[in-house]
């Protein structure tokens, strides 16, 4: 086989598992809840902020709201948003509940980025606290330069050139707007080079997903305005977004040998292998089926640590489980 075919399968195979050994699909919908909790608070005191310096919130929402929701979802959203932002008592709750999703927020992708790169026991409640600062910071300067780009760059006509660049400068806008998380969360001693292609993989997949949302969304106009469709729309948004972001994370810490769930050559970095973490799962997987089916009554079995030698009596039975994601090996002996 090619040698850059077969790193490149090893690399992509260190990958998968890595994303099924931290459940990273799971953490992202964690994530998506309290992003979803926080947003409508987040819009409820930008409303209520807006109308009290007398500038009108309407297409500022519609706008924000239409990468995800059709049109007469984002409108009835906006008029239930300003009708409770007439409530100074819902607009502080509002407040309580935007901190209270932010910080699970926070925690969440902390949490997550801590545990890709096997670095949890550095991460402190002040290390926690100063993340969410950068993270905060991060969020609202993404959705300012996605508005922004909008803004100046939309354009009503056809044009695919005009299409092209606008997406263009969102990926660059975003790529900069995310590379301090990419560089922070991990708690380790990353260089600018490692976390490159995560920051690129994440600027370049939300892009593209909100892209296809976008189209998604015109393609619904005034044929769906259920406000409940709109909400499983944005969940749908928020689950992808976060997954797309972990995704980068992953990518990451395996491009440089930073977990300790595998062990490759480093492709970027010189996190040098140490050989004594992961295993390939299917050779290990292997010799287990083998020792099980070589196991015969009366042979004593031998067990080597260091330089440490057991010697155990014949097994009555031997058991491999190599179907699940942990590998399992048993032996019985009679009572």
């Amino acid at each position: 086989m090619n040698t850059s075919l077969e790193r490149a399968i090893t690399v992509g195979r260190a990958i998968v598992h890595e994303l099924r050994i931290e459940k990273v699909t799971f953490v992202a919908g964690s994530i998506a809840y309290h992003a979803f909790v926080s947003l409508l608070p987040f819009l409820l005191l930008v409303i209520a902020v807006l109308s009290a310096v007398g500038n009108p919130p309407e297409e500022a929402i519609v706008s924000l709201a239409g990468a995800v929701l059709t049109e007469n979802a984002g409108d009835a959203l906006v008029r239930e948003l300003e009708s409770a932002g007439a409530s100074t008592g819902v607009s502080a709750l509002g407040g309580v509940v935007l901190l209270w999703g932010a910080l699970r927020i926070f925690r969440g992708l902390d949490t997550a980025f801590s545990a890709i790169y096997e670095t949890e026991a550095h991460n402190t409640i002040a290390d926690q606290f100063a993340d969410a600062v950068v993270v905060f910071l991060t969020v609202g300067l993404a959705i300012a330069v996605a508005w922004g780009v909008d803004a100046v760059l939309a354009t009503d006509g056809p044009g695919l050139g005009a299409w092209l660049l606008e997406r263009l400068v969102l990926v660059c806008g975003l790529g900069l707007v995310l590379f301090p998380m990419y560089y922070v969360f991990p708690d380790a001693d990353v260089s600018v080079r490692e976390v490159i292609p995560g920051v690129a993989i994440a600027a370049v997949g939300l892009v593209a997903f909100v892209s296809v949302f976008q189209f998604y969304a015109a393609l619904r106009t005034g044929e769906d305005g259920s406000v409940i469709v709109g909400i499983l729309v944005l969940l749908t948004w928020l689950y992808v977004s976060g997954l797309i972001v972990l995704i980068g994370a992953v990518v990451n810490a395996v491009l440089s040998n930073r977990s300790q769930d595998i062990d490759i050559d480093p492709v970027i970095g010189d996190h040098a292998t140490d050989g004594t973490r992961a295993l390939d799962r299917e050779h290990l997987a292997a010799d287990l089926r083998n020792v099980t089916a070589n196991v015969e009554e009366g042979d004593d079995l031998r067990i080597v640590v260091g330089a440490t030698e057991v010697r155990l009596p014949s097994p009555r039975h031997a058991m491999a489980e190599t179907d699940d994601e942990t590998l399992v090996l048993e032996f019985e002996w009679p009572p």
